[in-house]
């Protein structure tokens, strides 16, 4: 176990003997070894929490995200962590430069190579099997390829954000095409999604947000300064900016899968508080030895390095075929 979710309402999370102690309302408990544990995931409201609990979590270094409607909306952080002032000033200094432009564009260039891997093996899949979607789907893959060997004429970020806009068009329809009918997938909504699998992104995206927030403060960068969002109100900038080059590998591949395999978890993902969904993106975040989280906590120790000037360039997480 790297991770214990905190799904019930009533529950209570206590120490006892050393150990964490969780009840539900109906007074089953279970003790939690801290060594066995990385993070905690709070994510139904109702949930109390001893001061004991969070001390414990802190001596370990235990990561604590409070999620509210699938997203994350607080951390409890241990107090070593932060500082970095010379890495911060570094980031802070490269936004408006030719350092900050590049960041983006590789942003953009690991988020349109990956949407291109996960299409394009999908597209093969299904010609394979004679599906008739098959070649469409292939047909925007090389789309996005075209795009990513034009990335590099794009001047501003403006136009960086342009050639992530047009990459997207080109990944959904190819999503849509390839997903099951009855799930009624018709294009990515962000907000107040009419269907199941928007939903289910939409938690898929709330379990890597909280992971890169993590990574990002782990090595020592600011959340809120970053190079490709548009800055507003208390946004993560920086978050959402290493959140796009592991979109399509962390979330979107698993639940694909899983719409494919067994759109019935899709389907059911309200009535089970995406149980399904949560399973098979921490399933894809751990497989091969964790290999995708750490990656992601890579990425951001990457980037500060590149801020500070330790190495020439910072080079996005690419999915092999």
């Amino acid at each position: 176990m790297s991770e214990l979710v905190v799904d019930q309402y009533g529950a209570f999370l206590g120490v006892k003997e050393g150990c964490f102690l969780l009840r539900d309302k109906s007074g089953k408990s279970v003790q939690i070894p801290p060594v066995k544990l990385e993070h905690i995931s709070i994510r139904v409201p109702g949930v109390c929490i001893s001061a004991a609990a969070l001390a414990l979590a802190a001596k370990y270094g235990i990561d604590l995200t409070i999620y509210s409607r699938g997203k994350p909306a607080s951390k409890v952080i241990h107090a070593t962590m932060g500082g970095g002032a010379f890495t911060k000033q570094a980031q802070l200094s490269a936004v408006g430069t030719r350092k900050g432009l590049e960041i983006s564009r590789a942003f953009v260039r690991g988020k349109l190579h990956n949407q291109r891997m996960v299409v394009y093996q999908r597209g093969k899949e299904a010609r394979a099997r004679g599906r008739s979607c098959g070649d469409s789907i292939l047909s925007e893959a090389e789309a996005i390829r075209r795009l990513i060997e034009r990335l590099d004429e794009a001047k501003t970020v403006d136009e960086i954000r342009a050639y992530e806009a047009q990459g997207a068009l080109c990944y959904w329809r190819a999503v849509a095409l390839l997903l099951p009918k009855e799930i009624g997938f018709e294009g990515r909504e962000h907000r107040n999604p009419p269907d199941p699998f928007n939903r289910a992104l939409n938690i898929g995206y709330g379990i890597l947000r909280s992971t890169v927030w993590s990574a990002v403060l782990a090595a020592n960068l600011d959340p809120y300064i970053g190079y490709l969002h548009v800055p507003h109100g208390r946004h993560m900038c920086l978050v959402s900016d290493l959140m796009e080059e592991f979109r399509p590998c962390v979330a979107d591949r698993p639940l694909i899968a899983l719409a494919l395999n067994k759109p019935d978890d899709i389907l059911k993902v309200d009535s089970e508080r995406g149980r399904s969904v949560i399973e098979a993106v921490r399933k894809a975040l751990n497989a091969h030895n964790r290999l995708l989280e750490k990656a992601i906590f890579e990425q951001a120790r990457r980037l500060a390095s590149y801020l500070r000037g330790n190495i020439p360039e910072y080079k996005p997480y690419k999915l092999r075929w």
